[in-house]
């Protein structure tokens, strides 16, 4: 049957009329079904050749392509997965070191200010003992002062600040130089083992630096012990009045002070008697019974006023011992009291006004002692807790950046973990991809 006797009996097919209108000759009917038996065999035979000509190639390649890609992307989970093992190790490494690092800052700081504490206190000892040792000595340092002295009022004013400023530089220098030294060599040992207690907690080149800056200082550590004797004996008030050593006067204070010493110490002996034994003892009339006939003259000669008293004085001793006796005490007396006249020079009112000044200066800085030493102790501990802060604040720092490094590796791992994920579903896609091909093989190519 010729295909256009078909051609025409499918036109009128889709016209709506019966194909065998396009008939050319007789027997039509028979001949087109056997032009569409062909056509179903000639279609499947063409179908199957180019299924086995080019899908199959196509599928091929589809099956090395996929097999390629998961090789691939196993390879690529695989290094990932092991970069990602690698970082949570950092990470658990680091998270126990900020945890070990502030546990170790909290005991090291407990420490250091126990050290701290001790090294005050030892401090505070050694600064009370050497400047108690120096008031001890605070006449040889007077006596080496040689500023020419003059009794006169301006001039003893200028004398007496420049005596203070003198002994104020001579204590600081002996200070200094009995403590300054190893003072500074014990606070750079304490502040050294600061620095290398901090350095085990953090060891890293910045820190190194940090404390390097922190120890370096433009000079060394240097005590201030701020005396201040212009202050301290702004109220001296020297006594340079001629006054005579055998005077009535001078011998009742010498007596009635052996007199009361005798009576302190009876009373520490006597604690253990009766209070009317004790009050028998302490009343005046029992003192005036220990009293001696000399002491008992002078007594008497306070009771009258100038000349009158005196002349009481002698008619009583005359009575008692004669007119000779007298005499010859009254001439001994008078050349005692004219070689001590003589005597009371210059130079002799400058050594009781330094002996004067040292019984003053030596009261006055004993009260002083305990707030120089707390104030010496407290120059220590603001120096070595200022290094300590110092060395806590690079510390905290160092913890700061490894907060910061750890916030990093938790970004890190995240992005791996979900390049991890993006990885394993491509790779079972191109497992997938390649099982449907293996289908489509077997189904449309093997099977064939």
């Amino acid at each position: 049957m010729p295909a256009r006797e078909v051609l025409q009996g499918r036109v009128e097919a889709a016209k709506g009329n019966s194909p065998s209108l396009g008939a050319i000759a007789e027997g039509f009917q028979l001949r087109y079904f056997e032009f569409q038996d062909f056509e179903r065999a000639f279609e499947e035979c063409i179908s199957k050749s180019a299924v086995q000509t080019k899908f199959e190639k196509h599928s091929s390649r589809g099956k090395v392509l996929a097999s390629e890609m998961c090789e691939m992307l196993e390879e690529m989970l695989k290094r990932v997965s092991a970069f990602l093992n690698e970082k949570l190790d950092q990470k658990t490494i680091l998270i126990e070191r900020i945890r070990g690092t502030e546990i170790e800052m909290i005991n090291a700081t407990r420490e250091t200010e126990l050290q701290i504490h001790d090294m005050i206190e030892e401090v505070e000892q050694k600064v009370s003992k050497t400047l108690n040792e120096e008031i001890r000595c605070l006449s040889v340092l007077i006596d080496k002062f040689n500023m020419p002295f003059h009794p006169g009022p301006l001039m003893l004013n200028f004398y007496k600040k420049e005596l203070n400023s003198y002994v104020e530089k001579g204590l600081d220098s002996n200070l200094r130089a009995r403590m300054s030294m190893a003072l500074t060599v014990n606070i750079d040992a304490a502040q050294r083992e600061m620095t290398e207690r901090m350095h085990a907690l953090v060891p890293n080149e910045k820190f190194n630096e940090q404390a390097k800056q922190i120890l370096a200082r433009t000079q060394p550590f240097q005590m201030l012990y701020s005396l201040n004797c212009q202050n301290l004996c702004a109220d001296f008030q020297e006594a340079l009045e001629f006054k005579f050593s055998w005077g009535i006067s001078a011998m009742l204070q010498r007596f009635t002070g052996k007199i009361k010493k005798k009576m302190r110490k009876n009373r520490a002996s006597i604690k253990g008697s009766s209070s009317a034994q004790l009050a028998s003892l302490t009343t005046p009339t029992g003192i005036k019974e220990q009293m001696s006939i000399v002491s008992r003259l002078a007594l008497a000669s306070t009771g009258f006023k100038g000349t009158v008293g005196g002349l009481a004085v002698s008619g009583i001793m005359l009575k008692m011992i004669g007119w000779r006796l007298l005499a010859g005490f009254g001439a001994l007396y008078g050349c005692l009291y004219m070689y001590e006249r003589l005597s009371w020079t210059r130079s002799a009112k400058k050594r009781a006004f330094k002996s004067q000044y040292i019984h003053h200066a030596t009261k006055k800085l004993k009260m002083i002692v305990d707030l120089t030493s707390a104030n010496c102790s407290h120059q220590v501990q603001q120096e070595l807790g200022s290094t300590f802060t110092r060395l806590c604040r690079t510390v905290t720092n160092a913890i700061i950046d490894m907060n910061d490094e750890l916030k990093t590796l938790e970004a890190q791992i995240t992005i791996l973990e979900n390049t991890q994920k993006q990885v394993k579903l491509l790779r079972n896609k191109a497992n997938y991809i390649q099982n449907e091909l293996k289908i489509f093989e077997n189904i449309y190519i093997k099977s064939n």
